[in-house]
């Protein structure tokens, strides 16, 4: 009796047990590697796009359906990209095979049409969900607005959101970049309809509705792109954001989730050690072909350095660098100008430079890889003024609006709000007067208002600018030729006086 009551339980047991797995929803699984801020084929970064190959052949070995997110960030600046406008990257990207790339500020280096011939090259799609173009009276043509990629039956949307200052900061004179709130809510559903299992949202700019988004899980992940060389701590994962930075410009996502219920996703993040990582043996061939050819074009010595320089973006975004000196003294003897200013932005190399280094023409274009083209304005002291407040206004913030000048001295204090911190302003030795013209040299960029410098945009007799100007980049070539050495020095030319 005994026995037939076990055997009896034992029959529930496995009833019940059979039942739980048979209702038990499967699990959805998906791997993702999110890569962006890549402009440098040659990094000095860990993570390299030889080493990307290795990681992604490996991702796709162990999961045939992995996405490859591509976030943009890359197609400039470089010295390369200042030769070919950023299609070199495009090669490598078809190479690594990415299933979108989302259009960031970077993209816009060579402007809009350029970005549209690099979305013909592609053999993925780019996508940006707030671009608008009045000649198309939609998006930029070879942009979508919003992406569903399907992996074995699992639809993943993507939505990618592009920072507005793009327009102010790269001078955009067509596009126009929308608020996002609404069009995100529109592509949620669109999306929805046509059968996503997750939304992505790729986005670099923080917007306050974000979080309320992810914590309703109307959008299930983020993947966002900071400017900071290293990754901040991040308060995002609770409500999974993901972040790149500019040294850590690759992540692998593993996702998980119960079918029909993307609310419970959840998402590990494998620790990427890339010194394990070997180079991929085809990747590096292509790399090592752009090398050579970048070498032949801009390999040749210039001239010696006597002294030490440092071109790093935290330095050169928040005090008078030599290097920046000695850009701006070569624009101002260039065009026989009373003054000169650049903004820091233009600087890139983010270098240190040892004493009696060679100076090669690769060095330069690397620091100055934006086609910026001279320009000389007519301007006023009250105008000249107007201009400094713009480039020390958000110097806390390292932005790339900070001047560096010749031919003008001036002291400042972030004690006080924008409008108000400059001090002391003298021009080539004498004090400042408001109403005096003087003739002022500086980038074609500048001079159309870009970083905030929109004084500079209502000056009288501005630059008429053609393809015969000379770039800056020319300009401090020819200046170091004619020294053979490159001896920059700090004088006092910016001080901050409340530190």
């Amino acid at each position: 009796m005994f026995t037939k009551f076990r055997w009896l339980g034992a029959l529930i047991l496995m009833s019940v047990s059979n039942l739980a797995w048979a209702v038990a929803p499967p699990i959805n699984k998906i791997s993702l590697v999110f890569a962006a801020n890549m402009p440098e084929i040659t990094s000095s970064n860990d993570m390299t796009y030889a080493k990307l190959a290795s990681l992604l052949a490996l991702a796709r070995q162990e999961d045939e359906y992995t996405v490859f997110v591509f976030g943009g960030g890359s197609l400039g600046p470089s010295p390369l990209s200042s030769l070919d406008r950023g299609s070199h990257i495009i090669d490598i990207l078809n190479t690594l095979e990415p299933d979108m790339m989302a259009i960031s500020k970077r993209e816009f280096s060579y402007y809009e049409d350029e970005l549209t011939l690099r979305s013909y090259e592609a053999a993925f799609p780019f996508i940006s969900t707030n671009l608008f173009d009045p000649l198309t009276k939609g998006n930029l043509e070879g942009v979508n607005t919003h992406l569903l990629i399907d992996k074995g039956g699992i639809k993943i949307g993507f939505i990618a959101i592009l920072d507005e200052a793009v327009v102010q900061e790269y001078l955009l004179q067509r596009v126009k970049v929308e608020e996002p709130k609404e069009l995100i809510n529109q592509q949620i559903k669109q999306l929805k309809r046509q059968g996503a299992d997750l939304i992505g949202l790729i986005y670099s700019k923080e917007k306050d509705y974000y979080p309320e988004l992810l914590a309703a899980k109307k959008i299930n992940f983020a993947l966002r792109l900071s400017s900071a060389g290293d990754l901040q701590s991040e308060g995002g994962k609770s409500l999974n954001i993901f972040t790149i930075a500019n040294k850590h410009p690759v992540r692998q996502l593993a996702l998980s989730w119960p079918a029909n219920s993307p609310e419970e996703l959840l998402i590990k993040e494998t620790d990427l050690d890339p010194l394990s990582l070997l180079d991929d043996s085809k990747m590096a061939l292509l790399i090592d072909e752009y090398n050579k050819r970048l070498n032949r074009l801009l390999n040749q010595s210039i001239g010696r350095l006597t002294s030490p320089m440092q071109t790093l973006r935290e330095l050169v975004r928040t005090q008078e660098v030599a290097f920046g000196n000695f850009v701006a003294d070569s624009l101002k003897t260039a065009t026989n100008a009373d003054i000169a200013i650049i903004n820091s932005g233009v600087i890139r190399g983010d270098k240190t430079y040892p004493t009696d280094s060679l100076i090669t023409r690769g060095d330069i274009v690397r620091e100055l890889p934006f086609r910026s083209r001279v320009a000389v304005v007519t301007i006023t002291g009250q105008q000249l003024l107007l201009a400094l407040e713009n480039g020390v206004s958000q110097v806390e913030s390292a932005k790339g609006r900070f001047p560096q000048v010749a031919g003008i001295t001036f002291t400042y204090t972030t004690n006080q709000p924008f409008g108000s911190r400059i001090q002391n302003i003298s021009i080539n030795g004498q004090t400042l007067q408001a109403t005096k013209e003087y003739t002022l040299a500086t980038t074609d960029y500048l001079m159309q208002g870009g970083d905030g410098y929109t004084t500079l945009s209502m000056t009288q007799n501005k630059s008429v600018i053609t393809q015969d100007t000379p770039l800056l980049s020319d300009v401090v070539i020819r200046a170091i030729q004619s020294k053979k050495t490159l001896a920059p020095k700090i004088e006092g030319r910016i001080v901050r006086i409340d530190q």
